[in-house]
């Protein structure tokens, strides 16, 4: 749908008034205005299939009520939510419906409810589930879209860190020098992953990069070097809420398979978090794939609340807190639906955890709905992984998910290193901005890297 919803809104329009009867085009119309947040057109084009044999279609309910809920319409949500189920009850998204309407029964059986209470915030039915479009992600998107760096946005290290959300497993206790760029601190390391036409570049010379800190080439370049041959700390963080419990049991298995292949070095560590409304982790740091592939097993789906930004936030700092000896590689890859209902850290800060303790992140959208679709959520998982210098995904098959798993360690292990002396490097907590351009054989790549870091602040 590229990046303006309304434009989509339009083209899907057009499509419309050629195909006036067919179901399918109006669902994907009802997505599109969902994603623009125009939801009373939302309501008028259901009510439109819902006159028609619609049989296969019955998600565009669901599209409706999600549209009722963001207007505070928790009646015609209701009645969204029972047409889908009744017309589809082997849906996979059937039990998620179900969970709603348990939840405005219970709201509807409380004294002075309301069907018409004003948008649905935290705490209400928003705590079992958020709709892939709502005024939350939206908020949180504009408070970091449309900038070029996260750095203009905070322009301050994180020399104090906030403590993170609550969670059953403690971090270690040594967090008042986590956020360096590394030991050696006037000098700056990069992992670099560097494409053509979809395909990892693995033969690259340090004299193919050109990198621009704060505006200014490199005094020095240290070291240049495959990840391969560096340790690799890894986080895998996995959503256990109540959104993904109707394909829960095939993401564990996927991604035991991914740890199975991920850890392949004598150094090389990993753990295993679940997150709802709180972080658990079920494997701490360990390289014992059968332990990890345990604690995979371990999660269990259904709690309710999102936390998404919380739980980014702790794994981040939680790989920055483990000691190291030299150069490490930290990554952190979430499997999740992209939404976010309690956190009480924001998109912002969990991307400036990120960028602050060099972690990598990798985003896989398990919803089976595509990238182009340019949901809230989905616009928030592409955030997240851009700016850090990885990447997210969007497999639209079960099937195309347990693909890229298999394929995520190759792409881990595919990046460079390049640790180098910046020009004119100041201890002053400033946030510096970095680009990065590889050429090879005369044409340009496509690097991925992360945007910028913080100097250190020296100590007055």
């Amino acid at each position: 749908m590229g990046n303006d919803p309304n434009a989509a809104v339009g083209d899907l329009e057009k499509a419309v008034s050629l195909r006036p009867k067919d179901p399918k085009t109006l669902t994907v119309l009802a997505f599109a205005q969902h994603g623009a947040h125009r939801y009373a057109d939302v309501l008028q084009t259901v009510e439109r299939i819902h006159a028609m044999d619609h049989r296969g279609d019955a998600e565009a309910h669901y599209i409706a009520a999600a549209a009722a809920g963001a207007v505070g319409n928790l009646a015609t949500m209701k009645s969204q939510l029972q047409m889908f189920v009744d017309e589809d009850p082997a849906n996979p998204l059937a039990p998620v419906a179900r969970k709603h309407l348990d939840a405005l029964a219970t709201r509807n059986a409380q004294p002075n409810s309301s069907h018409s209470a004003g948008p649905i915030s935290a705490g209400s039915i928003w705590s079992i589930y958020t709709f892939p479009n709502s005024e939350r992600l939206r908020s949180e998107l504009a408070s970091v879209d449309g900038t070029d760096s996260i750095g203009c946005l905070g322009c301050s290290p994180l020399a104090n860190p906030p403590a993170p959300t609550p969670v059953r497993h403690e971090l270690p206790s040594q967090t008042n020098a986590l956020f360096t760029i590394h030991r050696a601190v006037d000098e700056t390391a990069l992992f670099l992953a560097v494409s053509r036409h979809g395909h990892m570049v693995n033969d690259l010379a340090v004299s193919d990069i050109r990198i621009l800190d704060d505006h200014k080439a490199p005094d020095k370049i240290l070291q240049f070097i495959p990840q391969s041959q560096l340790p690799l700390h890894l986080g895998l963080l996995i959503d256990i809420s109540g959104s993904v419990q109707h394909r829960f049991q095939f993401e564990q298995n996927a991604a035991a398979r991914f740890i199975d292949r991920v850890l392949n070095g004598p150094a090389d560590l990993a753990f295993v978090a679940g997150f709802s409304n709180q972080v658990l982790v079920t494997q701490d740091f360990t390289r014992d794939a059968s332990a990890l592939q345990k604690g995979i097993q371990e999660l269990k789906a259904g709690a309710d609340g999102t936390s998404l930004f919380d739980a980014i936030d702790f794994s981040c700092r939680k790989l920055a807190a483990y000691p190291d000896e030299g150069r490490v590689a930290k990554v952190l890859v979430v499997l999740t639906d992209g939404e976010d209902n309690s956190s009480r850290r924001s998109l912002k800060q969990s991307i400036e955890s990120a960028d602050a303790a060099g972690v990598t992140v990798y985003t896989v959208n398990t919803t089976g709905l595509p990238a182009g679709l340019d949901t809230d959520a989905n616009k928030v998982l592409q955030m997240v992984a851009q700016r850090s210098g990885g990447e997210s995904v969007f497999p639209t098959t079960l099937r195309d998910l347990e693909r890229y798993l298999n394929h995520l360690p190759d792409v881990i292990r595919s990046r460079y290193l390049i640790a180098y002396k910046p020009a004119g490097f100041l201890p002053n907590g400033k946030y510096r901005a970095i680009r990065v351009n590889a050429v090879k054989d005369g044409k340009n790549l496509r690097v991925h890297t992360r945007k910028g870091y913080y100097a250190r602040l020296e100590a007055q």
